[in-house]
């Protein structure tokens, strides 16, 4: 998902400032019934009738497709609808929740549910616009490890119980086996690739969201200052000889696919699949890691403090973590997104469909060591660096 502009956060999150208004106040009936009553069946009760519109990114069709056919039914069956509000920018969902905060609408609002980054999750917390103090009583939640970093931090900000796991993201490589049967396993390794193979190894031009991803993993690999150094060091080697740069994961899958480059990446572990199935890959291109790990985050969502549905919206965020349907989103046949549930904690009969759905020759079933994600706030300088060193440089 692409991220709303610095400048534009800063402006327009700054001017709706931030207040001691609690979400409970401000996020109507169901918000109260949490803090109020016992237990999350209050909550079901409150929800029942409602509507959620949930605002996510619509340009994924297998994700689309997961919620149409797999939640929106669940949902249905929890007595709630759910709408789903396609986006092409997460921006387009946090600026209708700006602007209704700007016109003093506490109550009442358009957005119940974001599928939010970790940009604007940081942003809109500081400038209190999501709803407080509900994530962490879903009864679901026993179902994830609370010690993990990914799920109690987004891009090392503090989630405070403001949004809840839904999805799991690592980063993996690509490459035709039928060209290269082995891959470099480390980032030197790449570089003495693409030394011997000029022209044939490129990545997206940040701020894309793949091509700054790769920047990232090469620093938590090198540190700042050395993946800067090896940036440089990689570009007269790259494709057209990092005169330009693929402007999208997309564009580098098709220049992988019509054998102008031999490698590709995504921060979707299944993406190798879904590129096969659309004919973009060959059958014979298999997914790989660099340096024996991956970067890896969570996707979150969250519930604007002035929802109109908070009831609906935080019965649907548990029926996200239920283990039938992360079962069902991990299956490769399906999406093959790695669940975000700690496997030890489901009972016996879920935890087999939930560990035996990532098998298959394009799905890698161990993503390696975990990475972390730098904090929210270092995103974009990474970014300006690139742009300053290494494109202009």
């Amino acid at each position: 998902m692409a991220v709303i502009a610095a400048a534009w956060m800063l402006v327009v999150l700054g001017a709706c400032g931030t207040d001691d208004d609690s979400g409970a106040a401000r996020g109507g009936a169901g918000a109260t019934i949490a803090n109020t009553a016992s237990g999350f069946a209050a909550i079901e009760r409150a929800a029942q009738g409602q509507t959620v519109r949930w605002w996510m990114y619509g340009g994924d069709d297998r994700l689309n497709a997961y919620v149409d056919d797999v939640v929106t039914p669940a949902a249905a069956r929890a007595g709630i609808t759910l709408r789903r509000v396609p986006v092409t920018d997460t921006a387009d969902a946090v600026q209708r929740v700006v602007a209704e905060r700007r016109a003093g609408k506490r109550s009442g609002g358009g957005v119940d549910l974001v599928w939010i980054n970790g940009e604007n999750f940081a942003a809109g917390k500081r400038a209190g616009l999501w709803l407080k103090d509900w994530a962490t009583t879903l009864p679901n939640r026993r179902f994830v490890d609370p010690a993990d970093p990914t799920i109690t931090t987004d891009f090392q900000t503090p989630v405070d119980g403001q949004e809840s796991p839904w999805s799991r993201a690592a980063f993996v490589f690509a490459a035709d086996g039928a060209r290269v049967p082995a891959p470099p396993q480390s980032f030197d390794a790449l570089l003495a690739y693409a030394k011997a193979n000029p022209g044939r190894v490129t990545y997206p031009a940040p701020p894309d969201f793949t091509g700054s991803a790769f920047v990232r993993q090469v620093v938590a690999a090198k540190g700042q200052d050395g993946a800067f150094a090896y940036l440089k060091a990689l570009k007269p080697f790259l494709y057209r000889q990092g005169r330009t740069y693929p402007k999208s994961e997309d564009e580098l899958a098709q220049l992988l696919g019509n054998g102008k480059v031999d490698f590709a990446m995504s921060y979707d572990a299944a993406f190798v699949r879904s590129q096969v199935r659309k004919g973009t890959f060959p059958k014979t291109v298999r997914p790989f890691l660099i340096e024996g790990s991956s970067l890896q985050n969570v996707s979150f969502v969250t519930i604007p403090a002035n929802a109109s549905s908070p009831a609906g919206a935080q019965v649907l965020a548990n029926l996200l973590l239920d283990p039938a349907l992360q079962a069902k989103k991990a299956d490769p046949a399906v999406l093959g997104i790695p669940t975000v549930l700690d496997a030890a904690k489901v009972p016996p009969a879920s935890r087999r469909p939930l560990t035996a759905s990532t098998s298959g020759p394009y799905v890698l079933r161990d993503l390696g060591r975990p990475l972390s994600e730098v904090a929210a706030d270092e995103v974009a300088p990474l970014e300006a660096r690139w742009k300053r060193e290494v494109l202009r440089g």
